[in-house]
């Protein structure tokens, strides 16, 4: 019987055991199918069953709109898995920068701009970074020489580092973190250290960490620091994690908040543990985010295995680390890419491995064997006395598993069977654990001029294979196993087994040298803005990724240029690439009456000029918020106000300066 005769209830059985982009795909190749993705209750069967965790559910339940957003769903993934976004845009010329929760924060011309990209903001907040420390840090008011650094971004709350330091005296830092849309101050914190300094906030509680510990063994550790943003106090006690850990977030060490739980994760320890075991776990704990949080620190039990030294030598300078909840499950997982030369083999390999972070929630105390290193102190900080309480961690022998989930390694390119990049020329390096998929920003230049530069995105992705493909290899008759066979050429065979690998694909495509395309350069010059080169790096989310290329002295311009997977997201102003003809013109720098460089785009119509247009102006109709917290007293250390704040002078808002950067592309039809 043909699939489009079948019951309505047969069909959404069917659908069950298909992934999203089976769905998808499914629901194009006939009119009479198209309700699998249109149809409101087979669209909210589909969405809850495959991707409960996700956005678009989240979204779904509030808004009952479960067909937009599963479509919306299926179109992202599909656009990861096939390296073909949805928009790409110049969206700002910054300093620095900082790309958190979807939202873009930025320093420029002594300007901090808040944009929500995820959002398709047409407006920024603007801060004037003067007037904000003038009312913060008494300090600030005798001084002109002075460094502002993003730290983090979350719930409307931004965190950044000042620091300063006067003629023949030492550098003073301060943690500073202020809400962005009610205009107050959150907190002022003199840091005695800034080593690796991190932030962390969800909506109750803010913590920051620093590599700052020196213990008997010469090794840094890291010690935690929180601040409870409902009472706006800082806790009485911090937390020194009694264990070496990486230093460099994102590769060798992550920190997040996910439901209510601090978990950090490293993929680094003290050689002494890895030379006794040769064994390596990943060092992981956990806490709750509450103000007693830190006694109840733990660490999984048995802890999470994460290779065997003898699986091969590891190029440690490409290393990727990360934690987020599984879409489709919620749990908790790590992903990990390693270069590793496996089994002796003499090309090396990128492979990324994702590994479930369990705890057992049966266990409401710290299991044994660990420790626990907990100070109080006064919530002032400097000058008070600090009781330490020293718990000696024993060393334990944990089993190592036998095999590995096929399901959970993705073998990534090698030089065998593709071009390989060095990593200066790959930079930025993802992995989409929903659809299978390493994405890198690379360097590809078309010619041999060291100053040219062409910036791609390249990647691959895997799927599934079929149930009868996958009958036809259990049933066939497999060669003899020779004693050169090892343990990692079987889990290879039993990853081919399961998914077929997608060749690596660029985008934008190769140009054409005897035909060239005219939209196709316009749409290189826009991932290679004219006036920025070199110096690339970047951040992604699940949704989009951003990257800045530009100078790397201090107070140098970089551009930004944002890409977006999901169709969801649109700018102002961004032209559709599909009906786009008219070219655009190359973007040049030329002066501004003031002298200041300002850069000017012809877009067919008309000229538009980046320079102090709408500096000091605000929107018409719009006015802050009033405060309905308390704000901390300026000048203080560590200060906590409980009087209410007037309007704050420091902020305002303004049409996003990317309407001042030209056009971008958006490729949706």
């Amino acid at each position: 019987m043909s699939l489009v005769k079948l019951p309505y209830e047969l069909v959404s059985y069917i659908v069950e055991h298909l992934d999203l982009l089976d769905v998808g795909n499914l629901s194009l190749s006939c009119k009479r199918l198209q309700y699998l993705t249109l149809e409101y209750c087979i669209a909210k069967r589909i969405l809850e069953t495959k991707a409960p965790y996700s956005l678009e559910a989240s979204n779904a339940r509030l808004t009952q709109r479960w067909s937009q957003e599963l479509r919306r769903l299926i179109k992202r993934q599909a656009a990861v898995s096939s390296v073909s976004p949805y928009l790409v845009r110049v969206v700002a010329h910054a300093e620095t920068w900082l790309y958190e929760n979807g939202v873009l924060c930025y320093i420029r011309k002594r300007e901090m701009r808040i944009l929500d990209l995820h959002r398709s903001a047409a407006h920024e907040i603007v801060v004037n970074i003067r007037a904000l420390l003038k009312t913060a840090i008494k300090e600030f008011r005798t001084t002109r020489r002075y460094k502002v650094r993003l730290l983090y971004y979350s719930h409307d709350i931004v965190s950044c580092l000042y620091t300063h330091a006067k003629p023949d005296q030492e550098q003073v830092s301060w943690l500073l973190a202020f809400n962005v849309r009610n205009g107050q101050l959150v907190t002022v914190r003199q840091v005695a250290s800034t080593a690796k300094i991190f932030v962390r906030n969800d909506g109750n509680f803010l913590y920051y960490g620093t590599n700052s510990e020196i213990g008997r063994d010469l090794y840094r550790y890291w010690v935690i620091w929180g601040f409870d943003l409902t009472t706006r106090r800082w806790l009485s006690e911090k937390l020194e994690i009694p264990f070496v850990m990486g230093v460099d977030v994102g590769s060798t060490i992550c920190f997040e908040i996910f439901d209510g739980w601090f978990y950090g994760i490293s993929n680094q320890a003290a050689l002494e543990v890895e030379e006794v075991d040769w064994i390596s776990h990943y060092t992981c704990f956990r806490f709750p985010v509450t103000r007693e949080g830190f006694k109840h620190m733990k660490e999984p039990d048995p802890p999470i295995f994460r290779r065997n030294q003898h699986e091969g030598v590891i190029d440690d300078r490409w290393y990727l680390l990360r934690m987020f909840k599984d879409e489709s499950t919620g749990q908790l997982k790590v992903v990990e890419s390693r270069k590793e030369w496996l089994a002796g083999r003499i090309w090396p390999r990128r492979t990324y491995y994702t590994t479930l972070v369990h705890f057992d929630e049966t266990k409401s105390q710290p299991p044994p064997g660990t420790s626990r290193h907990i100070s109080s102190s006064e919530s002032s900080g400097a000058g008070s006395s600090t009781e330490v309480m020293t718990l000696k961690m024993p060393h334990a022998e944990h089993a190592v598993p036998t095999t590995r989930d096929p399901h959970l390694v993705h073998p990534g390119d090698d030089n065998a069977s593709s071009l390989m990049f060095a990593i200066s020329k790959s930079p930025i390096r993802c992995y989409y654990s929903a659809c299978q998929t390493f994405l890198d920003i690379v360097d590809d230049p078309a010619s041999t001029d060291p100053d040219d530069q062409r910036i791609r995105i390249r990647g691959s992705s895997r799927r599934p294979r079929g149930t009868s493909v996958l009958g036809q290899r259990e049933s066939r008759q497999d060669l003899p196993v020779t004693q050169e066979w090892t343990p990692q050429d079987a889990l290879d065979q039993q990853v081919n087994d399961l998914y077929v690998h997608g060749d690596v694909v660029f985008w934008p495509a190769e140009q054409d040298v005897e035909n060239p395309d005219p939209n196709l350069i316009d749409l290189y010059a826009l991932l290679n803005p004219h006036g920025f080169h070199g110096n690339i790096r970047g951040d992604w989310d699940e949704r989009s990724l951003i990257y800045a290329t530009g100078s790397d002295a201090p107070g140098g311009l970089n551009a930004l240029v944002f890409v977006s997977w999901d169709p969801s997201i649109y700018l102002d102003g961004t032209v559709s690439y599909s009906e786009y003809r008219a070219p655009l013109g190359v973007p040049h720098v030329r002066q501004t009456n003031e002298g200041s460089e300002a850069t000017s785009y012809a877009l067919g119509l008309g000229e538009v000029s980046f320079g102090n247009k709408g500096k000091d102006k605000d929107v018409s109709g719009w006015s802050p918020s009033k405060p309905t917290n308390p704000v901390p007293r300026a000048g203080s250390v560590d200060s906590t106000s409980s009087e209410a704040s007037q309007e704050s002078h420091w902020k305002r808002l303004e049409p996003a300066s990317y309407g001042q950067l030209g056009s971008g592309f958006h490729f949706a039809r």
